[in-house]
């Protein structure tokens, strides 16, 4: 907790302003006391979204959901006010230590234990689907363990179970290693979905790691989707219980009210609950409640002046300082905090007269991070939340769930949002591409469950005007999902997941388009057996589109080469290069000529990162670091090729930069992860590096990778996207108050 700035106000509403616990793009969150000594979370909303109505409408839809969900084991809401001045949103204060934290204080955790870990979760659902929600994102960090039993936390994702653009074919909603299969296959997910969520939690409360093991999410989330969970250091006792909730089916899976009953609790001694560590930690936690602030800490390093020859040197204990954390859970949303601690320049060379030495740019374990933190120059609300962006300069392109918006560079909307009744304008896979002024997205028009669609069609609109340019139409596929890749050459190439009119079972298809008559140059289609997915990736120049297919259901996949000049027949086709799952692939969001290609080369990325001859496939280099490669993007000349990735072991994000010639590392260094191991991306514009992680982003010196500045974007809970584009001196991306953006140099 921090202490209230000169521009904070003292008091909302009733409640005494005792220090700020964390802000957003949305507002500031407050630690609050009433007359009568309650202590409280306080949501406050930023003054230039409180005159917006869509967003004071969306605010109350919060606190409507705040509500309903309060419980005896959730931060229950105790006050709000969504018609004041300012709206806000007040909960209960709880103390208390994230499930995955303390396993990893203190180990597995005992069959008592977690016997009451799942009755105080189970009863928290039973709760929760009363009153007609779905969470959604079950978890163990979110999960607060506190002296009264574990209570249930951020709804940000919760939503009615009848939501019908949140339970969408096609929109993947939940955190990897937790998701239902349903929720995995981007299927509706009901209240089931939940309840294997929890067992999934038990898993890793009883084991330290998930029933289908770790790896790249999109890895998991076909082991979810299509394999037996692991239950091996799963307690005997909890094992038949535990693996009826991660039943494949959700009509064999237990009601949370079942749950509850099977749950016969024996007396337990005192101290049982909780283990003296995480006990010691709810305390540390529990600091903030105390009357007054305490007294700003000291920093984690001291450097002294140099001691006199007779003087006594100081103690390890005198120079360094620990720093204590607590946990803040706000029902109806949350406010993450993310802590870094810079390093210490060495001064000893300059203080004895010389040169401090030169830094080694290709130490991979060289910090990159920054303590300097942004400005953002404006932010317009947005009701819904985004997933993508991409615009041209002078005109930004946003995509959510229900919308196409198009704003101008100082965040005025260009035109009204395009949407369409009964037909998703916006594809649930890969990115809306824009180029020459234009707009270019695929729709369909949408029938009952269970046939998705009935036509898909792709349309070019004026980014400026937001007219429709003119449309294509294949009557005969019916397209599930789909996305347009990118543009080359003055054809634009798309891939989807459908079925063709008069063909049995499911189609991916790959289409290319000329620009300029506006007709298909080319069509292939590919059967898949089950539930198969596909990344075309179309390189900035050249005659051939890299193509991988893989059916999840196995998880087998093929690599080919599609000829531009031969009606996009494979050249050739190959198993994928490396030892990490070829699914790796699939998740990398960007798919046009920089986040593919560099050179002569099209970009692989699986452990390690894979310059491909298009003629015939074969590897021109490769890195010789292994890590699981999730984003990768060229400098505009493509020169330089910079690949980033997570390292599972460490959590850290570690970054190279790449001659695109030969793959020789330029310059090699870390950033911290934590716990933000998805939503990895990178774009590159106006000489500069942005990697996303998450929502947090760093703006990168191209030539030594040290960051320049961070800011704190908000990654989407709807799908697995990345929404930051860059250009024309500023980068945008979403914010709790909508859409907003950041000038390259990072300052207003």
């Amino acid at each position: 907790m921090h202490p209230l700035a000169p521009t904070d106000p003292a008091h909302v509403g009733p409640y005494l302003l005792l220090g700020r616990l964390g802000a957003g793009g949305m507002g500031a969150v407050y630690l609050g006391r009433s007359a009568g000594g309650r202590t409280v979370a306080i949501k406050l909303i930023r003054p230039e979204l409180a005159d917006d109505q869509r967003f004071r409408a969306r605010f109350r839809r919060e606190v409507s959901a705040a509500r309903t969900a309060s419980s005896a084991f959730t931060a229950p809401v105790v006050d709000a006010d969504p018609d004041a001045p300012l709206p806000w949103l007040a909960t209960a204060y709880i103390p208390g230590i994230p499930l995955d934290e303390a396993v990893r204080l203190v180990g597995p955790f005992p069959e008592s234990v977690l016997r009451i870990l799942a009755a105080g979760i189970a009863e928290e659902l039973a709760a929760i689907h009363a009153a007609g929600l779905v969470h959604r994102d079950i978890k163990p960090s979110n999960v607060l363990l506190a002296l009264d039993g574990p209570h249930v936390i951020d709804f940000g994702i919760a939503r009615a179970a009848d939501d019908s653009v949140l339970t969408a074919d096609g929109v993947i909603l939940g955190t990897p290693s937790f998701l239902s299969p349903e929720q995995a296959l981007a299927r509706p997910a009901g209240p089931a979905a939940d309840v294997f969520s929890l067992g999934s939690t038990l898993v890793h409360a009883a084991t330290g790691a998930g029933p289908f093991g770790g790896g790249h999410p999109i890895e998991v989330v076909r082991r979810v989707a299509a394999e037996e969970p692991d239950l091996s250091g799963v307690p005997a006792g909890l094992r038949l219980l535990v693996a009826a909730c991660l039943a494949k089916d959700p009509a064999d899976r237990p009601t949370p009210r079942q749950l509850v009953d099977s749950q016969r609790l024996e007396p337990l001694p005192p101290g049982a609950w909780l283990h003296p560590t995480l006990l010691a930690a709810v305390e540390r936690s529990a600091a903030v409640l105390a009357p007054t602030l305490p007294p700003p800490p000291l920093p984690p390093t001291m450097e002294l002046p140099p001691a006199e020859p007779e003087s006594k040197r100081p103690t390890r204990r005198t120079l360094l300082y620990g720093l204590a954390g607590g946990a803040v859970a706000l029902a109806g949303g949350g406010t993450a905090v993310y802590l870094t601690m810079g390093r210490t320049a060495d001064k000893s060379a300059t203080a004895k007269g010389g040169s401090a030495p030169a830094p080694d740019l290709t130490n991979p374990e060289r910090s990159l991070d920054t303590t300097n933190i942004a400005t953002a120059l404006w932010t317009v609300p947005v009701s819904e939340q985004l997933t993508q962006i991409v615009g041209d300069g002078e005109s930004i392109l946003t995509v959510d769930a229900k919308a196409i918006r198009g704003f101008d560079r100082d965040g005025k909307p260009r035109w009204a949002p395009k949407t369409a009744q009964g037909s998703m304008p916006a594809p649930t896979l890969g990115q809306v591409v824009a180029a020459n002024g234009k707009g270019y997205y695929l729709t369909w028009e949408q029938s009952a469950p269970p046939n998705f669609s009935m036509r898909t069609s792709l349309k070019a609109i004026d980014l400026a005007s937001g007219e429709t340019a003119w449309t294509y139409t294949d009557a005969a596929m019916r397209a599930t999902v789909g996305a347009v890749c990118g543009v080359l050459d003055g054809t634009l190439y798309v891939q989807g997941n459908g079925s063709a009119v008069g063909v049995a079972g499911q189609t991916m298809f790959v289409w290319a388009v000329d620009t300029a008559t506006r007709t298909r140059r080319w069509e292939q289609r590919y059967p898949t057996s089950g539930f198969g997915s596909g990344r075309l990736a179309v390189p900035t120049t050249g005659t051939h589109l890299l193509w991988e297919r893989t059916e999840m259901s196995n998880g087998t996949s093929t690599l080919s080469g599609l000829d531009t000049q031969d009606a996009g027949i494979s050249a050739w086709h190959q198993s994928p290069p490396g030892t990490t799952p070829s699914t790796a692939a699939l998740f990398q969001t960007f798919t046009d000529g920089p986040h593919t290609s560099a050179g002569d080369h099209l970009l692989y990325l699986a452990d390690r990162v894979y310059a491909l001859n298009p003629a015939d496939g074969t590897v021109a280099w490769k890195t010789d670091a292994t890590m699981t490669y999730q984003a990768v993007v060229a400098n505009t000349d493509g020169s330089t090729v910079f690949a980033a990735g997570i390292d599972y072991k460490t959590l850290t994000l570690r970054v190279q930069a790449l001659n695109a010639t030969d793959g020789t590392v330029c310059w090699a260094g870390t950033l911290p992860a934590g716990a933000l191991v998805t939503n990895l991306g990178a774009q590159f514009a106006d000489d500069t590096l942005y990697l996303w992680l998450h929502g947090k982003t760093w703006a990168l010196d191209p030539a030594t990778g040290t960051a320049r500045w961070t800011y704190d974007f908000q990654a989407p809970t709807i799908s697995l996207t990345v929404p930051l584009w860059a250009g024309g001196g500023r980068v945008y991306g979403p914010t709790e108050g909508g859409l907003t953006a950041v000038a390259t140099t990072g300052k207003a």
